[in-house]
């Protein structure tokens, strides 16, 4: 019942970004698919610990045109990189700016990396092309950096669209990144799914509780029984 909260939590989540850009939907996985040994699943168990965790769907959803110039969608596999206060952070949200120091930033100001560092530009009209190099007057002068995982590498998610690698994984830098120019990606959320997965998650949580009350009668039946001797 505990783990059919979580889900219902996770999915009422889900539901309310299914128009938020470059949002990922999260699953709930059991321990056993994250390579919980036996022992940590028992020992979790005792301790009342849910056996099931939250993971980021990294799929894609589809890029929505903005024209504006400084909106980037990355089309396939692969992050932005942006440099917070708390380290480096990935994000499938390419909704930038430029501050007034002329940087690539995020909404939230934090520095868009580039292969070399962070971004300045001379001006917020650049032309980006499908592999991520940024052109002013003709001249190139970055290349967003674009990074990949390891699948087994587990991301939490951070707000705001950031998402940080669990652990020490470091990311590897994509060797063909695809990028499109003037675009939001979509959030990856199936709003029809996600219902009849509420759904699914209601009525066994329904079970879960009449089983538990069936429980809960025949105990209080035992004890009556055995309180007349």
């Amino acid at each position: 019942m505990q783990n059919d909260m979580q889900r219902m939590e996770v999915i009422a989540n889900n539901a309310a970004n299914a128009l938020t850009p470059g949002f990922k939907r999260e699953l709930v996985a059991a321990s056993a698919s994250l390579g919980v040994s036996a022992a940590g699943a028992a020992s979790a168990a005792t301790a009342g610990v849910p056996l099931e965790y939250r993971v980021v769907d990294t799929a894609s959803g589809a890029p929505k045109k903005t024209s504006n110039p400084l909106d980037v969608a990355l089309l396939g596999d692969g992050l932005f990189e942006v440099r917070t206060d708390r380290g480096m952070a990935y994000t499938r949200l390419g909704a930038f700016r430029v501050d007034e120091q002329g940087r690539l930033v995020t909404q939230a100001g934090f520095p868009v990396q580039g292969t070399s560092g962070d971004i300045v530009l001379s001006s917020p009209n650049p032309v980006i092309d499908l592999q991520g190099k940024i052109f002013e007057k003709g001249a190139q002068v970055a290349q967003l950096k674009v990074a990949t995982f390891d699948r087994s590498t587990q991301l939490r998610r951070a707000g705001g669209g950031l998402l940080f690698s669990s652990g020490n994984a470091l990311p590897a830098e994509a060797s063909l990144p695809r990028v499109t120019q003037g675009h939001l990606e979509s959030s990856n959320v199936d709003s029809a799914r996600e219902m009849a997965g509420l759904m699914e998650t209601y009525r066994h949580f329904e079970s879960s509780n009449r089983l538990l009350q069936a429980y809960d009668e025949m105990r209080d039946k035992a004890f009556r029984s055995l309180g007349q001797f």
